[in-house]
């Protein structure tokens, strides 16, 4: 560990108390994040919670601060680009996961945000395919996993991904990642 990252049993006792009362959480997440200011781990973890409570402009803002500090942190990267997706801004989300694609071509970050772009240039059937490679080869994130396979069965759900889509493809997948992916 360096003197610029917060101990482990810190973040660990922020992330119990998140669980027990997420508003109490959040406060103690900040304060931390002030008391630690260059551990990129710590407005990650805010964006992260911040995205699940539905904050997502906050989300956003804690997100890019992680990216900022820690630009090789790839999986903030990709959440951040997938905020902007989920949000309608495919273009934005591409130009955020541009140094993914410096990753391995297994990489799962790297297949899931070719995975997002295909689906947003009406490629559908590539970008699911592209999207469940990525699921396979992942094993460092299970809720990103499960993400990943919502956005699917959404897709599959609205017959998307056979490549059978109207003309309307794209805004129609995009009003479904809109509506389901981060509306739990």
């Amino acid at each position: 560990m360096t003197a610029d990252l917060c101990p482990q049993s810190d973040i660990d006792a922020i992330v119990a108390l998140l669980d027990q009362d997420e508003a109490a959480g959040l406060s103690a997440l900040s304060a931390l994040a002030r008391a630690w200011p260059l551990d990129a781990r710590l407005p990650f973890l805010e964006g992260s919670v911040l995205a699940g409570a539905r904050r997502y402009d906050e989300a956003k803002a804690a997100m890019t601060r992680a990216v900022d500090i820690a630009p090789g942190f790839d999986l903030a990267r990709f959440q951040l680009g997938f905020l902007g997706y989920t949000s309608g801004d495919a273009a934005g989300a591409s130009a955020v996961w541009g140094p993914l694609k410096a990753l391995a071509e297994t990489h799962p970050l790297r297949a899931f945000a070719e995975g997002l772009e295909a689906i947003a240039e009406d490629r559908t059937p590539e970008g699911v395919k592209r999207i469940e490679a990525g699921m396979a080869a992942n094993d460092f994130n299970p809720p990103l996993n499960r993400d990943m396979g919502m956005l699917i069965a959404e897709l599959r759900r609205a017959g998307l991904d056979d490549g059978s889509a109207a003309e309307e493809t794209v805004s129609e997948t995009q009003f479904l990642l809109n509506q389901s992916l981060f509306r739990r």
